[in-house]
């Protein structure tokens, strides 16, 4: 099952955090992915794109440190982020 839920941060900026479970047969780990709007855009994007100076040094990276950095990039809270996971953990009970 898959949970989106979009947040506005205090700068305008919509983020899009799409949860779900990594291995539908051990609910214990979550995935979780990021998307970003900017208020002067209309799609969402990933919070590093091409033309970001980090863009490389993400591609180098692993998945999970990969993944972790775009969350990092996004905008979002410790808090913000632990209230997705437990609304999402919430939900699969």
């Amino acid at each position: 099952m898959t949970h989106e839920k979009t947040l506005i941060l205090q700068t305008g900026r919509c983020v899009k955090v799409i949860s779900q479970w990594k291995n539908p047969m051990n609910p214990g780990e979550i995935e979780i992915d990021v998307l970003i709007k900017d208020p002067s855009e209309t799609h969402y994007r990933p919070p590093i794109g091409l033309t970001h100076p980090k863009y490389w040094k993400l591609k180098r990276m692993g998945a999970e440190k990969s993944k972790q950095l775009q969350i990092q990039y996004s905008g979002l809270t410790e808090k913000q982020l632990r209230s997705v996971v437990k609304e999402f953990r919430l939900m699969q009970n």
